[in-house]
């Protein structure tokens, strides 16, 4: 690998990630990997070099395999590891799989909105405007709907203030059961 007999740089540290054997998707390594690698500030070589420290298993004998001198870059590197591990790429979500988010019967509102927010936080790029609509169709009828519509919510911001706000109220009446609340 041509790349990897370009000079040691001085005071690099070793990257410390969980070593990828092979079994996890390979752009989540890369990503912590670049993370680790982009704070201190070392040239491509430096990236290459170290970036065997992070494999083991079948991953460090996919790497040991490689014909020499075949690697130029870390991009190559990167675009040869991914696709070599491809078949342990999580799925891409997208702003559909928030369709399929609803808020069960029996559900509390913190219970619906820790799951909504766990799936829209996979989905890249999505918008606001796309996830305040998927979020208030998943919500099942009841107060907390009817107070989103009567208050005239229109953004998923004024929508998540509300929502902090009935929750801390249903909580703090189910905590102490004082009569004329209601959740």
């Amino acid at each position: 690998m041509a790349i990897m007999n370009a000079p040691k740089p001085h005071k690099v540290k070793m990257p410390t990630i969980e070593p990828f054997d092979g079994k996890t998707d390979p752009d989540d390594h890369l990503a912590a990997y670049k993370h680790l690698m982009y704070v201190q500030g070392v040239d491509d070589a430096t990236w290459c070099r170290y970036f065997p420290t992070t494999l083991k298993g079948i991953a460090q004998r996919w790497f040991n395999g490689l014909p020499g001198h075949s690697i130029n870059n870390f991009s190559e590197l990167s675009m040869l590891f991914s696709h070599h591990f491809m078949a342990n790429k999580k799925e891409k979500k997208t702003s559909m799989h928030l369709g399929n988010i609803v808020q069960a019967e029996g559900e509390t509102l913190r219970s619906y909105v820790q799951r909504f927010n766990l799936e829209a936080l996979q989905i890249p790029d999505l918008s606001d405007q796309t996830t305040f609509d998927n979020f208030f169709r998943g919500l099942r009828p009841g107060p907390f709907k009817f107070d989103v519509v009567r208050r005239e919510c229109r953004t998923l911001q004024s929508m998540l203030r509300e929502d902090d706000r009935y929750i801390h109220a249903q909580e703090l009446c189910a905590s102490t059961k004082k009569e004329g609340c209601e959740t």
